[in-house]
């Protein structure tokens, strides 16, 4: 056989190609992401939104309308009912008035209806009473009130100027005094208007300082037998008991109160033996506290 010179050309190499999915790969190729596309406008969506607040909008106020007629109702039957007539008033703390007076004054009567009385109004009514502290109006349901008092004690009476006041246990003056008011009580003397007015506190304690004497004496066996009668207030801040039906004059002086008027007790008690009362007992020696001088009338 005969040999041609050429030499023989090596075979052809094939190459793959290195793309997925190439034609003879069995591995599936990847999905695809497609755009997205924008959702449908939802039609009418206001008109529903809208619906729907009115719709809440229409039960709030038919509740509120409800509600309403029901408490109107309520009311007119409150105060028409018969049931809510008043058919008891009860009065505490009352001393000085009536029960009826301050019921009366308080505005609170039988067979009126209970919810129409007006208890801010009856409570303002019963402190305009100077002699009234304190008051409270109450209902008591279906048909009572209830009406609470605290009442001012008079202690005794203050001259002030040309006035006579009604003081309280604390020296404090209330009141001017009046036709029905205690006359029967002992007088501080020795106040002014002028000074009342300038300073209140100082007159105040001053006549504090007398209703001190007056009740260190009341505590006193012979204050049955010679009651006070005024209590003498000098500018000094001296203080002068004139007691008993012959106005006998104790000049105290300053404190202490007890002591000076158990002296002058037993000075009274030893007189009053021999049929005799004095005009003038001195118990103000400041030096000799424990000395007396009697004046005699």
């Amino acid at each position: 056989m005969k040999r041609s010179g050429k030499k023989p050309r090596p075979p052809a190499t094939v190459i793959a190609p290195s793309d997925v999915g190439a034609v003879g790969d069995d591995s599936p190729a990847p999905p695809t992401a497609l755009p997205s596309e924008p959702a449908p406008a939802r039609r009418g969506g206001w008109r529903a939104r809208a619906l729907t607040a009115l719709k809440l909008a229409s039960g709030v106020g038919l509740v509120v309308v409800v509600a309403a007629a029901v408490a109107w109702g309520a009311h007119r039957y409150a105060l028409t009912s018969p049931r809510f007539a008043i058919a008891d008033v009860q009065v505490d703390g009352a001393q000085r008035a009536s029960a009826a007076a301050l019921a009366e004054a308080a505005g609170a009567r039988v067979g009126q209806n209970v919810f129409a009385l007006d208890t801010a109004a009856a409570e303002a009514r019963l402190l305009a009473d100077p002699w009234v502290s304190a008051a409270r109006v109450s209902r008591r349901l279906p048909d009572g009130v209830r009406i609470e008092v605290t009442e001012r004690q008079a202690a005794a009476l203050a001259a002030i100027g040309e006035r006579l006041y009604v003081v309280t246990p604390t020296g404090e003056p209330f009141k001017e005094l009046a036709d029905g008011d205690p006359a029967d009580l002992p007088v501080v003397t020795g106040m002014d208007a002028e000074s009342l007015a300038r300073d209140r506190a100082r007159a105040l304690e001053r006549i504090g300082v007398a209703l001190e004497v007056l009740r260190h004496w009341e505590r006193i066996p012979m204050s049955r037998v010679h009651p006070a009668q005024e209590v003498i207030l000098h500018p000094g801040g001296q203080v002068s008991l004139v007691v008993g039906k012959a106005a006998a004059a104790l000049h105290l002086g300053h404190g202490p109160w007890r002591k000076k008027l158990l002296m002058a007790e037993s000075v009274l008690r030893d007189l009053g033996a021999k049929g005799r009362v004095p005009g003038i007992v001195f118990l103000d020696n400041e030096a000799h506290p424990e000395r007396v001088v009697v004046r005699m009338r």
